[in-house]
Order: C-alpha cells, then sequence, then structure tokens
C-alpha cells in the first residue's frame, strides 16, 4: 500500500460523503410518498429511497472496483500514478455529476410541489 492509494481512498471517502450527505438533505425535505426521477431516466418517477439511494451506491460500487484494480497493479512506479490520477478524476467527476442530478431532481420535485411544508 502506498500514500497515493491511500489518497485516493481519501477522495472517493470525501466524494461519498458529500454525495450521502446532498441525498440525506433531500431524503429530509421530500414527503415521505414523493416521486422522484431517478438518474439518466427523466420520463420516470420512483419512490424517493431507490432515486436518492441509487446514486451513492453506484458510486461505492465504482470506487471498490476502482480500488481493487489500483491494489493489483505495482505499488510503484507510472502505472501507480495512472491510477491514483484515474481514480482521483472520477470521484470528482461522480460526485459533480450526482450533484448536477440532484439539482435537477429537486427542482423538478419543487416544480411538483412534492416537499414537506
Amino acid at each position: 500500500m502506498n500514500v497515493l492509494s491511500l489518497a485516493a481512498d481519501a477522495l472517493w471517502i470525501i466524494a461519498l460523503s458529500i454525495m450521502a450527505s446532498a441525498s440525506r438533505a433531500a431524503w429530509e425535505r421530500a414527503k415521505p410518498d414523493a416521486r422522484v426521477p431517478p438518474p439518466l431516466m427523466p420520463g420516470m418517477r420512483v419512490s424517493r429511497t431507490v432515486a436518492l439511494a441509487v446514486g451513492p451506491g453506484v458510486g461505492l460500487v465504482l470506487g471498490g472496483v476502482l480500488l481493487f484494480l489500483h491494489r493489483s497493479t505495482a505499488p510503484v512506479g507510472p502505472e501507480s500514478l495512472v491510477w491514483f490520477c484515474l481514480r482521483a478524476i472520477t470521484a470528482a467527476l461522480f460526485a459533480l455529476g450526482y450533484l448536477r442530478y440532484l439539482q435537477a431532481a429537486l427542482e423538478t420535485m419543487q416544480r411538483e410541489e412534492q416537499f414537506k411544508s
């Protein structure tokens, strides 16, 4: 285990915590029976549990796969630096993409009056 792998782990932890805290805030604002548009399927509606848990769940799985692939390479050398960069960029882009989706979903929910009073 090297410093780059640990740094990439830390970046994924930060990204997942940002996504989870944003999901929790949206969960608390939404009515219990709210129907939310899921990621990448704007015409559909699913329960708030599914819609708000899918993003962080997929992020956790993706981060785990990248972690496994990173740890299966040599601990030093250019490959390790490439894997660190890939994991760091993926964590940031995934978190930004999820936050963008959540913003659009919240705007849709606001228009449809699906928030608690």
